[in-house]
């Protein structure tokens, strides 16, 4: 199991909602995620799907604001559980 980190940016509609930034290759990405997922910054994502290089690809746990299920992140990012 791993975890990603994330930066908290806004609540979300419901009260049980955190809105959060996700730092991708890409860019930013945002996403809506449950409060009790985030934990001292951070997400879990079970282990990486694929690598190339120090770039890791890992299914988030809930779909993003552009509509990605999985993002490829530096290996920086993540950390063992």
């Amino acid at each position: 199991m791993m975890k990603l980190k994330v930066e908290k940016v806004g609540n979300g509609l419901h009260h049980s909602e955190v809105v959060v930034s996700v730092h991708t290759d890409q860019g930013e990405e945002g996403l809506v995620i449950d409060k009790r997922s985030l934990h001292d910054g951070f997400v879990s994502v079970g282990y990486p799907i694929r690598n190339d290089g120090d770039s890791f690809l890992v299914e988030l746990p809930r779909e993003t604001y552009a509509g990605n299920w999985r993002v490829w992140v530096d290996r920086s990012q993540l950390e063992a559980v």
